[in-house]
């Protein structure tokens, strides 16, 4: 059994072949419910500055080892199947090159791409080039954490990266995540710090 990692954290990041198969997944690895009124999702485009658009989540609990699922609504059928909360909300309607943030209490504490770049057409992840376009992006079930260090985090191949990189409409991960315990990882203490360096063990 892992200990409980430190806050929430994005854990797959969907861009399909439709306009509106886009879907983000949220997972609580803290070993206790959290209350989602507390998160926001935020996006910015092109180079932007945090946040420039921001999408408040639901009132509700997120169990402990649970995900929630944030998704268009217009999706496809395998995406609304898994999806915990539907919208219209323009953060939703990210491009490749549209970095988008997990914040907790106006906080950034997780991302996807990175403020004051435009990547063109996507980032490059895991050595893959514009992986953040058209690209289902799987967070290794080995991260202990949300990363603010976005370099680190997309990493250069396929061993530093902290994300699995799979090709456009790979639904079939989406709505679960099942962390495994690194080696010699026994808990967030309060002391450990893992934002904005690589998480994985």
């Amino acid at each position: 059994d892992c200990g409980p990692i430190n806050d929430l954290f994005i854990s797959e990041y969907i861009m399909g072949s439709g306009a509106n198969d886009k879907a983000i997944e949220i997972y609580n690895g803290t070993g206790e419910d959290k209350d989602l009124g507390s998160y926001n999702l935020w996006k910015i485009s092109n180079g932007g500055i945090w946040p420039e658009q921001e999408l408040e989540f639901p009132d509700i609990t997120l169990a402990a080892g649970d995900v929630f699922v944030v998704c268009r609504e217009s999706a496809y059928e395998t995406i609304l199947a898994v999806c915990d909360d539907t919208t219209n909300s323009s953060v939703m309607n990210f491009n490749g090159n549209d970095a988008i943030g997990l914040a907790k209490d106006g906080v950034l504490i997780d991302a996807v791409g990175k403020a004051g770049e435009d990547p063109g057409d996507g980032w490059a992840v895991a050595g893959i080039s514009d992986a953040t376009e058209d690209h289902t992006l799987v967070r290794k079930t080995t991260v202990v954490g949300g990363n603010l260090n976005w370099d680190a985090s997309a990493g250069t191949n396929s061993d530093d990266s902290e994300w699995i990189v799979y090709d456009i409409d790979k639904f079939s991960y989406l709505g679960i995540f099942d962390l495994v315990c690194p080696e010699g990882y026994t808990g967030y203490t309060g002391e450990d710090v893992y934002l904005g360096q690589t998480n994985i063990c």
